[in-house]
């Protein structure tokens, strides 16, 4: 019912906007991968309780990730056809571009988008043909300079001192039963709220912490993804969540794992700072109405740190940047007043619609939030100034 209430007061948006002059002229959607396996196969030491088997690769993106995927790329091409950014039919390569990083997850979920957003068409995803990280989307640490580094290693510091995670630890001690566990026997690590993070700083790898940020992000990533994947209640945590206000408190690891490794303005500005490039290629060339680009949920954090985004909250949602969401720029012209607007949507699938492997459509729509600059002013309608937008992004 939210989401029917959203997508109602978005459509009631566009009519405003389409008949007082506005016209959508170019969308950029920034996409985090689908779901996916969890990244380590080695979870064991952790709990003495078994994890799930999952039948494909570690980080490997599952088949109803693709399915997902190919709901979200589908439900874009009836959007973009109302708008009238896309005409009806197959697009040209003029008309759209999807690029995807070359980890597996991100090249599927891209197939994915294509083939439910433009079936039966001769469009193509693309990515470089590489086993390691397209640069473009790779988001380690390049400075070299101790002053970044001195800047960067405060930021995350502060931000591991803003923690306030004990009591999502509190219950996870018991949901993994960490006393009794391979970890605790053997390295006497038996207590998330005991034991300390440390920051690691390497030039050419990503931000990192090691402790219990690392260890229990690890331990959610599993718990989600498998609730995600629809696996029965058993399965997920041994069944031992058993409502939203747990899973509320539980995510907030996961969403400050991302805090202290990505979201800080110095730190975001040097991790991202090859994809801001691109993203800004797009604007500033030749006029491509669709681009799509599938990367991380640390691209996507990083990219918002990087160009001062609000505070957003997703309702219906456990993470921040959930699997298969997408950072919507869209470039719209006001005819009327000869002038150039952007307006920024976060839309995304509820943890219901991903556990329920809810079909989309414009009538049962993912939900849109709309999302903000802090140094560029959004008028009643969501929109602000592009010159001002090009000016942050440069």
């Amino acid at each position: 019912m939210m989401g029917m209430l959203l997508f109602g007061v978005l459509l009631n948006l566009f009519s405003v906007a389409l008949s007082s002059g506005l016209k959508l002229e170019q969308v950029l959607v920034l996409s985090r991968h689908n779901i996916r396996t969890p990244l380590t196969a080695k979870l064991e030491d952790t709990s003495p309780f078994k994890f799930p088997i999952w039948k494909n690769e570690v980080g490997h993106l599952t088949d109803k990730g693709a399915l997902l995927e190919t709901y979200m790329g589908g439900y874009f091409a009836e959007w973009l056809n109302k708008r009238g950014l896309l005409p009806p039919g197959c697009p040209t390569d003029e008309n759209v571009f999807v690029y995807a990083n070359t980890r597996q997850r991100t090249r599927e979920s891209a197939n994915a988008f294509v083939r439910g957003a433009f079936r039966n068409c001769n469009v193509s995803a693309h990515s470089i043909d590489s086993a390691e990280m397209d640069p473009v989307f790779n988001p380690i640490l390049r400075d070299t300079s101790d002053e970044v580094k001195r800047k960067i290693i405060a930021e995350m510091e502060r931000k591991l001192m803003e923690l306030q995670l004990q009591d999502a630890y509190l219950q996870l001690n018991e949901i993994l039963d960490l006393k009794n566990s391979k970890i605790c026997e053997t390295e006497s690590f038996c207590d998330l709220t005991d034991a300390k993070d440390e920051i690691v700083y390497v030039v050419g790898s990503e931000p990192n912490v090691v402790g219990p940020l690392a260890i229990s992000n690890s331990v959610l990533d599993s718990f989600i993804m498998s609730y995600y994947e629809g696996m029965p209640d058993k399965d997920v945590a041994w069944g031992k969540i058993h409502n939203n206000e747990q899973w509320t408190l539980l995510s907030k690891i996961i969403r400050e794992n991302q805090n202290v490794r990505f979201n800080s303005s110095v730190l975001a500005r040097d991790v991202a700072k090859p994809l801001l490039k691109y993203i800004r290629g797009v604007f500033n060339g030749p006029l491509r109405p669709l681009t799509v680009l599938f990367g991380h949920d640390s691209n996507l954090n990083s990219i918002m740190a990087a160009l001062g985004f609000k505070h957003y909250i997703l309702p219906n949602q456990y993470e921040a940047t959930p699997p298969g969401g997408k950072i919507v720029f869209q470039k719209w012209s006001d005819e009327d007043n000869s002038r150039e607007l952007l307006k920024i949507d976060y839309v995304y699938q509820t943890t219901d619609q991903i556990r329920n492997a809810s079909k989309l459509s414009i009538s049962n729509p993912p939900q849109w939030v709309q999302l903000e600059l802090r140094n560029c002013t959004v008028d009643k309608n969501g929109f602000c100034p592009w010159k001002k937008f090009l000016n942050i992004l440069n």
